[in-house]
């Protein structure tokens, strides 16, 4: 048995070939959509009666867990005694330094997500959970493993061979895109995973389009997920599951991305982003210090805001601030971890935006009372510098394909943000209307996968 398993920034997905044909495989039965599994990871504080080691939670159960011990209890951030260092000053005496380390006290577990996107930052190597370190292949690993077994337990089967996608590019730099490749294979022989090949994302979504192809077309595919935006074109013979790559291209711009841009750009004014304060002498008014707009840029930094050297300047910003009700959500907001409800609201906020020109964004949670109605131009401003990133993507494909866009007979769209009307609009403006067409958002690429598996 072999399986493919399409390992997203925000969603995973697995399928394996029965007969020629693909079966997308229930792997997160927990979840309203079992066949999509939420690429978070939990990990709990270890406790003596469970082998004194942290338990991974992935997908719903990850996500359920985290919400029931997390939201809504106060951080409190704690010195904690970590070792000694021996600290050597030439001829003296060697003096042993107590070492210690902010941690948060109270933390049922740690959650983890977007670990794919994390594999191209060369600073960052891994992190400390509960006082044992893990590379940041260990944590992809612990995901991986996991997923795995429960495709197993769907196949009721061992998997032997696995064919995994990849993006056309994890980063445009090079250097960082070769550190990403290099970190998914140690993670997936740490995971224990065996005879692991990978196969480019929007290559995968092609073929499980071509299986059944009848005629000779020139096919693009435009993959656009939660970390990366990746365009291949390729031929078809006219055979079934037969193509021929022409060209590939890809950009780290994704649906997360745009999360951010809401969140910084829009909606941050809700939690007094354009506040003054009084200065450290009392005696002028300043703007609030930008990094703490930025670190509202995803949920995990706005944990880190509750460590007590931020906390003390949010609660100045409360105490002289002229934007009280909105610095005192920003507060509430940091102290009592609504940083996970909050993104869950402006992801769905992004999604009601490709239905409708305005949509409505509510959060009531502690002093956290906000309704507001966005506009989808609004939206479409805030990712314009992305969009052209985008579209300069899909003109460098065309280029080393050395084709035009009338070459072009279809436009395959898979991905959660190529649903998104700006792009939607940018592929007719190009293509034409008719070219375009839709194939599963989510579980495109593993069906591809897994045909190529099964080869």
């Amino acid at each position: 048995m072999r399986a493919g398993l399409d390992f997203g920034t925000t969603n995973s997905s697995a399928a394996a070939s029965v007969g020629g044909v693909p079966r997308v495989l229930e792997i997160d039965p927990a979840s309203p959509a079992p066949t999509i599994l939420r690429s978070v990871l939990f990990l709990t504080r270890p406790e003596a009666g469970a082998g004194n080691v942290s338990l991974p939670y992935v997908g719903h159960d990850a996500i359920a867990r985290f919400t029931q011990g997390n939201v809504g209890r106060v951080v409190d951030y704690q010195l904690k005694f970590i070792g000694t260092s021996d600290i050597l000053l030439g001829d003296l005496p060697t003096i042993s330094q107590a070492m210690f380390s902010e941690v948060d006290a109270n933390a049922p577990g740690r959650l983890f997500q977007s670990l794919k996107t994390e594999m191209r930052s060369q600073g960052y190597e891994g992190t400390s959970v509960f006082g044992t370190h893990y590379s940041i292949e260990m944590l992809v690993a612990r995901l991986l493993a996991a997923i795995a077994e429960r495709v197993e337990a769907a196949l009721g089967a061992r998997v032997e061979g696995w064919t995994l996608g990849r993006p056309v590019r994890y980063s445009e730099d090079p250097a960082e895109d070769a550190l990403a490749f290099e970190r998914m294979q140690a993670a997936c022989a740490l995971a224990g995973l065996r005879d692991v090949s990978f196969l480019e994302e929007p290559t995968a979504a092609a073929l499980s389009y071509l299986r059944e192809a009848s005629r000779p077309e020139t096919v693009l595919v435009f993959d656009f997920g939660g970390g990366t935006f990746d365009v291949t074109i390729l031929r078809s013979e006219g055979a079934a599951g037969s193509a021929r790559p022409l060209a590939t291209a890809g950009t780290p711009v994704g649906g997360e991305l745009f999360d951010r841009h809401l969140m910084v750009g829009r909606l941050s004014e809700h939690f007094g982003a354009s506040a003054t304060m009084r200065d450290a002498l009392g005696s002028n008014r300043v703007p609030m210090p930008r990094y703490i707009i930025d670190m509202l840029g995803s949920w995990e930094t706005i944990v880190e805001l509750s460590r007590p050297d931020h906390l003390k300047t949010l609660e100045h910003l409360v105490a002289t601030g002229d934007r009280p009700i909105e610095l005192r959500a920003l507060r509430d907001l940091v102290r009592h971890n609504y940083g996970l409800p909050l993104y869950a609201q402006v992801e769905q906020l992004k999604i009601a935006l490709s239905a409708a020109n305005r949509a409505r964004f509510r959060m009531e949670m502690g002093e956290i009372l906000i309704s507001d109605t966005v506009q989808r131009t609004e939206f479409e401003r805030l990712i314009g510098p992305d969009a052209r990133r985008v579209e300069a993507c899909l003109d460098e494909a065309l280029t080393r394909a050395g084709l035009r866009a009338d070459d072009i007979d279809v436009v395959l769209r898979t991905g959660g943000s190529s649903r998104i009307p700006l792009f939607a609009a940018m592929l007719t403006r190009k293509f034409g209307a008719a070219r375009l067409r839709d194939i599963d958002a989510f579980t495109s690429v593993a069906a591809g996968l897994a045909l190529v598996a099964a080869r």
